[in-house]
């Protein structure tokens, strides 16, 4: 393929985007890092770890920066071939109700969930311009009720009540849009960095087993 696919890969400071921005590149991918302010700072000064990329600071709270990457994407290269939704937060540590802070909770779901439906929907009119569209949604076994059941899964008895529902929700998204998008040409996947039963955590080291997994879902 002589073009390069564009991927647009949105990160706010979980460490994983860096080394999927290297994977992505090595696959003749265009990458775009859409980072949250915390993300961007750092990735501006580790600019060199990364091999090829576009890095554009985005607000993932706000409709408007969102529109803004929308449109540069649409200006700069008309389609969108790959859109991984990798931003993501952690919070509400609190094990009991009178623990959490609400306000930290909701905030939570804005970055983990609601900015995934928003850029899911900017971003389709131009993945429907590319011939093999694909959307991947990192998600957590936190938010997988199976796992989080298993008590001999490395994070059964972590308790990020946030967190894990956010994930949980994303995890039905992803579901729902598959049936969605099942007629049209988009292919809506879910990536779990932390898939083994031994535990591969999210870092900028990928085990071998989860990379391939990734590579196959972007080739």
């Amino acid at each position: 393929m002589d073009r390069k696919r564009v991927a647009v890969l949105t990160e706010a400071g979980n460490g994983l985007g860096k080394a999927m921005a290297n994977l992505l590149s090595h696959q003749n991918y265009k990458v775009i890092i859409a980072a949250g302010e915390e993300s961007y700072n750092k990735l501006s000064q580790e600019g060199n770890s990364v091999r090829d990329f576009d890095l554009i600071l985005v607000d993932f709270t706000s409709e408007h920066s969102l529109l803004h990457l929308r449109d540069k994407i649409k200006k700069e290269y008309g389609q969108l071939d790959l859109l991984i939704n990798n931003a993501e937060t952690v919070n509400g540590f609190g094990h009991k109700i009178d623990q959490l802070d609400i306000s930290e909770v909701k905030y939570l779901f804005e970055i983990n969930f609601f900015s995934i439906l928003r850029i899911v929907q900017l971003m389709k009119p131009l993945l429907e311009n590319s011939e093999v569209p694909k959307i991947i949604n990192v998600t957590s076994a936190l938010g997988d009720l199976s796992k989080m059941n298993d008590e001999t899964f490395c994070y059964s008895n972590y308790d990020l009540t946030g967190y894990s529902c956010a994930k949980a929700a994303l995890n039905m998204y992803t579901h729902l849009q598959c049936k969605e998008f099942k007629p049209d040409k988009i292919n809506i996947y879910s990536f779990d960095p932390v898939a083994l039963k031994n535990c591969t955590y999210n870092s900028v080291i990928i085990c071998d087993e989860v990379k391939d997994r990734f590579i196959s879902l972007v080739q």
